[in-house]
């Protein structure tokens, strides 16, 4: 088949002209090069056939329907953003092929034939990748503590008043459970802040580790943390709590020689909803029975309706 070949393989696009049977009546230049497929290996054979990957019913349809309304047709490319794949040779790429934009549209109407434009997109999308990154890099600067990158003391006010009117909504428990890591001062002291910071991080990753994805864990400051546990009844979130209790105890950090023991403590209460209990109120009751495990010699769970 005969094209305009000053248009056809100069344009920077690719340029595919496919019956409506798929097969590939022409292939440009641009797909020639960026694929190393040359058009007289490829022209007359089904582009579904050569290229498995793309889905036959899908594009069958498109381009039917761009035939039927005489109009372009957008094609999607989910979910590999791209319909011929093109592999990028960049170490600094975060795709490993040519993202692709695809328009169905009518070449030869009495013929059946449509053309297909393959816009390159990978530039764009790009940046938006690293625009949603630094997005999220943002949202996290905001919302979580910068040295154990669990959630800070402002987020966990915005959400556990959210938690607790979607709780009531849906008549479940919400419990909280208030810790304390036990003789920090002394490791600070004994050991340095950076061993200090050490002892934080792997806490919070043993919190972190233990709960749900709907319940959440912030820092209050210096060596407390709270957890907000969701749809979680008192004897629920006192397993929880036990549980955490113990993995903190079996955890050791080693500074040289020396082997740094962590124990916690950890006061849990659920909000009384009968009583329109608050977040604020049972935070504080949370915080009072841990200050019960704290004169009961440390390392313990105090919990209490």
């Amino acid at each position: 088949m005969k094209f305009n070949d000053t248009v056809f393989n100069t344009i920077d696009n690719g340029i595919i002209i496919l019956d409506e049977n798929l097969n590939i009546l022409a292939w440009n230049r641009w797909l020639e090069i960026r694929t190393n497929i040359l058009k007289d290996e490829i022209e007359n054979k089904n582009i579904c056939k050569e290229f498995p990957y793309i889905d036959e019913k899908k594009l069958k349809r498109k381009v039917k329907a761009a035939l039927v309304t005489k109009n372009p047709s957008y094609f999607n490319v989910d979910p590999h953003k791209h319909l011929i794949e093109i592999r990028i040779n960049s170490i600094n790429a975060n795709y490993e092929f040519m993202q692709q934009d695809v328009t169905i549209v009518p070449y030869d109407l009495d013929r059946k034939i449509v053309c297909l434009y393959i816009y390159d997109k990978t530039a764009l999308r790009e940046i938006n990748l690293k625009l949603e990154r630094a997005n999220k890099e943002l949202i996290d600067l905001t919302n979580k503590d910068y040295l154990t990158k669990v959630y800070n003391r402002r987020y966990f006010n915005e959400y556990s008043e959210k938690a607790l009117e979607l709780a009531k909504r849906n008549k479940q428990d919400i419990s909280i459970i208030a810790i304390d890591i036990d003789r920090f001062k002394k490791i600070n002291d004994t050991y340095g802040h950076n061993i200090g910071d050490e002892v934080l991080i792997e806490v919070a990753n043993v919190f972190k580790s233990s709960i749900r994805k709907s319940d959440i864990v912030a820092r209050f400051g210096g060596e407390e943390f709270i957890i907000l546990l969701i749809n979680a009844q008192l004897d629920e979130a006192t397993t929880i709590a036990e549980k955490m209790r113990v993995k903190i105890e079996d955890t050791i950090i080693n500074v040289e020689d020396n082997e740094v023991d962590i124990t916690a403590s950890f006061g849990v209460a659920t909000v009384n909803q009968e009583n329109n209990e608050t977040i604020e109120t049972t935070l504080k009751r949370a915080d009072d029975l841990l200050y019960i495990a704290k004169k009961h010699g440390r390392n313990e769970v105090v919990n209490s309706l």
